[in-house]
């Protein structure tokens, strides 16, 4: 059984939660208010973790070298790289797709 000092702060929890939702359901009625569903959109950069093999660390970090010579910079961050990674594969996923299937079964 929650002790009453853990009941307590849940139920204070519970109905701060509570008034949080009456306020936001009631700056929806204003007339300029957004619809419900775009009310809060992230604007913050989402933090992802990775956890690679040390031979695929190896390959990032190798391409991300010769990326940096081809484009002329002294070095190319590995974030950028799997950024514009994604980008690219976000474009023409078929081949990741397909490795993904291979990597499956």
């Amino acid at each position: 059984m929650p002790s009453p000092r853990l009941s307590a702060d849940m139920s204070a929890q519970r109905d701060q939660r509570k008034a949080q939702m009456t306020a936001a359901a009631a700056r929806r009625t204003e007339p300029d208010a957004r619809p419900p569903g775009r009310t809060a959109i992230r604007s913050k950069p989402v933090r992802i973790t990775l956890d690679l093999s040390p031979e695929l660390y190896r390959q990032l970090t190798d391409w991300a070298a010769s990326a940096a010579i081809t484009l002329g910079v002294p070095r190319v961050a590995l974030a950028d790289a799997v950024r514009a990674m994604i980008r690219v594969t976000a474009e023409n996923p078929d081949e990741v797709l397909e490795l993904l299937r291979r990597e499956r079964a």
